[in-house]
């Protein structure tokens, strides 16, 4: 697969998970939900050696971030 269409995917799994943990943040004790998943996610990320995951990892901490502080 191309560098381009690498960056491509990274960007698309990022942008769905920061829309999908502004979705949760609606949710009570969204930070949990999300922190787990976050943690789930980027271990499996780490352990498989897949960025895409990583990538998803920081996507759902920085949508939850962004929803929370700047509302």
């Amino acid at each position: 697969m191309s560098k381009i269409c690498q960056i491509y995917r990274w960007m698309c799994g990022f942008i769905m998970a920061t829309a999908i943990a502004q979705l949760l943040s609606l949710l009570p004790w969204s930070f949990l939900i999300i922190a787990v998943a976050a943690t789930i996610a980027y271990t499996m990320g780490q352990k498989e050696n897949s960025m895409i995951l990583q990538v998803v990892a920081t996507g759902l901490i920085f949508g939850w971030i962004k929803c929370y502080f700047a509302g």
